[in-house]
């Protein structure tokens, strides 16, 4: 458990490996004969905990938890069975999160895998469903990207292809589903999660179904995001509208990859918190073929339409289990045995 910046963060270490822990940080070990480890998890995690936690917490510059004040934590310890039945319907829930979890990274994988075979190895179909490269198709030297491309191939920056987005609405139009914030985007490409705060007053970026979200800020953690749904985003994330000419599948892809973000690095301002530079984002080279760009987004997009689906499924499902939590711990819902 985690003990400041923020405190009461918990997980569970399932490894017989040994570890050693950071200051900022709390093994807790539980009598397995009065209490259930996830069950502790769980509480800890809940509303309850959470509050008991922070009316605890001390420090003015940092506020975090002390191994002497957790000890004033009042926790709610029903009998053991008790506790195992809560576990389990939580347990449950977030193994399927975790499966839903596991299911788009291989699916995304997938759609890496086919875009490095046909726009970067350049074996894409050939007119007699060869591999172009391999097959002995004929390339052609690029001066300025100095490599060869597929004679016929063309080479065009991303704002040819893309705009930023700059319509506006309000705050009280949003919700957690809705909105997207740098803290809400997950790291390493992995899309969104339910957002904890929105913004009170003001406007936010509207954004609409099939936009590319990018942090605007720590480009180095690589958070993008192909929206599903129309809603608002912060001041820091960009929004990228895909012009007609090219399907939205292809941008995104060419996008949510390592080579792209590597890009974005090098062109970012600031030291303590960097920003990427939005026309320098736009400059971004892109080889492409309408005909097999078409025939890439066809391939992909009912994969993309899986993963966006798993996506909501796991935030109807996170709802869920935070609904039940406080619930199952305070008794308004019994579990029955």
């Amino acid at each position: 458990m985690t003990s400041e910046a923020p405190s009461g963060q918990a997980m569970i270490w399932n490894s017989d490996e040994k570890i050693i822990l950071s200051r900022r940080l709390y093994a807790l070990r539980v009598n397995k004969n009065l209490v259930d480890n996830n069950y502790l998890k769980y509480f800890i995690q809940s509303p309850i905990g959470q509050k008991s936690i922070v009316r605890n917490n001390s420090g003015s510059t940092v506020s975090g938890i002390s191994a002497k004040t957790f000890k004033n934590i009042k926790i709610l310890i029903p009998d053991l069975e008790k506790q195992q039945a809560i576990s389990k319907i939580l347990l449950a829930i977030d193994q399927k999160i975790q499966t839903n979890n596991q299911i788009n990274q291989e699916l995304e994988a997938m759609t890496k895998t086919l875009y490095d075979y046909w726009f970067v190895q350049f074996d894409f179909p050939d007119q007699n469903g060869k591999p172009y490269k391999s097959s002995g198709g004929k390339m052609v030297y690029h001066p300025e990207l100095k490599w060869e491309i597929p004679e016929g191939w063309g080479v065009e920056k991303l704002k040819y292809f893309s705009k930023y987005v700059s319509d506006k609405v309000e705050s009280s139009e949003l919700n957690i589903e809705n909105y997207v914030g740098t803290d809400n985007m997950i790291v390493d490409m992995g899309g969104i999660e339910l957002t904890t705060s929105i913004p009170k007053l003001g406007t936010s970026t509207k954004f609409s179904i099939g936009d590319i979200l990018i942090s605007n800020i720590h480009p180095y953690f690589k958070k993008i995001w192909l929206s599903d749904r129309v809603g608002g985003c912060s001041s820091d994330v960009l929004c990228i509208r895909t012009k007609k000419i090219v399907s939205r599948e292809f941008v995104f892809a060419t996008l949510a990859r390592d080579v792209f973000f590597n890009y974005d690095v090098a062109g970012s301002k600031g030291s303590k918190m960097p920003r990427c530079d939005k026309k320098h984002i736009m400059e971004y080279p892109i080889v492409f073929d309408f005909e097999i760009a078409d025939q890439f987004s066809k391939i992909v997009r009912s994969i993309y339409e899986v993963v966006h689906k798993n996506y909501i499924q796991n935030q109807e499902l996170t709802q869920l289990r935070d609904w039940l939590l406080p619930m199952l711990m305070n008794g308004q819902v019994k579990v029955e045995r």
